[in-house]
């Protein structure tokens, strides 16, 4: 059974890092929350795989939460969950709105859709470059996906940011730099096999 823990970034968010609340910490950039709503929320059928740690403030802490939330604060940017290493799930943005997670985008071919906030749902794993992803992450990353599956009654597609938001899109100009995330260490394969037994063992009618 899925446990996710809310986490809300929003300006309630009692989570304190560096001596503040992460929800001070955005009450201070203006904004209540770090969503808003969708265009389109029946349209959603994209899952975005990133991956996200706090090397650049807290080399010693990198995978802690707190310092990576305060960097989505920082930034100005948001995702719907947080899986931690342990495979603790942290609920950030509610799934019926849109996270910030994806900037400047585009699905890969033949899709071709842009501006990937809009029907998408974007998953942090805690890790770096180096360090690879742990067997609960993989795990809950499965065992998530295949819940937001049932629950929209269809198989979605999944993709990196680095699909959508990487030199192609540079390119035509939709953003400046290039994400590299979740990166070659992401053992896509594991993610599959994972989910695809996720879905035999609990299946469910998918929508025509």
């Amino acid at each position: 059974m899925l446990n996710i823990i809310p986490c809300f970034l929003d300006s309630n968010n009692p989570l304190v890092v560096d001596g503040t609340t992460i929800g001070s910490l955005l009450a201070a950039t203006g904004k209540e929350h770090m969503w808003e709503p969708r265009h389109g929320p029946d349209d959603v059928d994209v899952v975005v795989i990133h991956s996200v740690c706090a090397e650049a403030l807290n080399p010693v802490d990198r995978f802690d939460s707190r310092w990576i939330l305060k960097i989505f604060c920082d930034y100005g940017v948001s995702s719907h969950y947080l899986i931690e290493r342990n495979g603790t799930i942290l609920g950030l943005v509610p799934e019926e709105m849109k996270a910030w997670h994806a900037g400047g985008s585009i699905m890969p071919e033949p899709d071709n859709r842009r501006n990937v906030n809009e029907f998408s749902i974007g998953i942090e794993l805690t890790a770096s470059a180096l360090s690879g992803f742990t067997e609960s992450q993989y795990r809950w990353l499965a065992l998530v996906c295949a819940d937001i599956e049932r629950r929209h009654g269809r198989h979605f597609t999944y993709c990196g940011h680095e699909q959508i938001a990487g030199q192609r899109a540079v390119k035509l100009g939709l953003r400046r730099d290039s994400k590299t995330d979740p990166g070659p260490a992401f053992e896509w394969h594991v993610f599959f096999n994972l989910i695809e037994a996720e879905r035999e063992s609990g299946g469910f009618a998918l929508k025509d």
